[in-house]
């Protein structure tokens, strides 16, 4: 449940981030209580190393009250929805994915979520958002569409707010979550290996596998630009849980932790946001 100061101040990923780079990129100015007690502005002309931290560095420097964004104009209307395909398919749709990415337009984000239902048979979903003109963005998608049958192609145009809140149901308040994440520069065929092999349904959990799209205008800042540093980092790979019964916490998170052991060593860093509390380590 993303509030916008931490979203920002962790560094800040969403469907627009390849278009218009990082939350953060978009920082103008942040008014910050300081430990001492005092009140200060940091901006890119008042208090730069502050304002350099506050981007991507988290919470750690004070108490952010007041921010002031860069605002970009965007049509309401954007070309997005998942397209499904069974879990046989997963490596030909990660080759694909990996290999179609690397020459897509700023105006796409495509992530690819590997998907097991609690119980229920797990699936891959590519998940498009074109936010450019419709009619180029029907022809950019199309071999998204295409390079093999899917179970089904849900992609149409629609409100991005709708878009944006397609998750919420799914990830309701007052249920139980844990998630490792890790920076993913150069894809290697043993990672793909790793997310496939024992990949599963569990009872009473939801597990999903995310490789999320970055890039684009996020890869183009300086990596010694802000605190956020993670700029040659192609994906986000994000390993995540959900389930009710909090009696099964300690289960649950031991699988996790156990699976995402073996995707780890193909990983370097991790999202700033996506922490538990816990070690990375561990």
């Amino acid at each position: 449940h993303t509030g916008a100061a931490g979203l920002t101040l962790g560094g800040g990923f969403g469907r627009l981030g390849r278009r218009f780079g990082l939350t953060c990129d978009n920082l103008v100015s942040v008014d910050v209580v300081t430990a001492g007690g005092d009140v200060v502005r940091a901006s890119k002309d008042e208090n730069g190393e502050l304002f350099w931290g506050l981007r991507g560095g988290g919470g750690n420097f004070g108490i952010a009250t007041n921010f002031e964004y860069r605002l970009h104009e965007v049509s309401p209307t954007v070309l997005g929805g998942p397209i499904i395909f069974p879990f046989a398919r997963a490596r030909e749709v990660l080759d694909f994915f990996v290999e179609f990415t690397a020459g897509a337009p700023d105006e796409l984000n495509l992530d690819c979520a590997i998907v097991a239902p609690p119980g229920g048979k797990p699936m891959v979903i590519l998940e498009v958002c074109y936010s450019g003109d419709l009619a180029r963005g029907e022809k950019v998608i199309a071999p998204v569409r295409s390079f093999i049958k899917p179970l089904a192609d849900q992609v149409k145009a629609m409100p991005y707010l709708a878009l944006q809140t397609g998750g919420d149901e799914a990830n309701a308040a007052g249920r139980n979550y844990y998630v490792k994440s890790g920076f993913v520069e150069s894809p290697d065929p043993g990672l793909f290996d790793a997310m496939v092999s024992g990949f599963g349904p569990a009872e009473g959990r939801a597990t999903v596998m995310l490789l999320q799209q970055l890039g684009g205008a996020i890869g183009r800042v300086r990596p010694d630009a802000t605190a956020f540093n993670h700029r040659n980092a192609r994906f986000d790979l994000l390993l995540l849980g959900g389930w009710a019964d909090g009696t099964r916490t300690p289960e649950h998170t031991a699988w996790i932790k156990g699976f995402w052991s073996g995707l780890e060593p193909y990983t370097r860093g991790y999202y700033f946001n996506t922490t538990m509390g816990d070690s990375q380590e561990k």
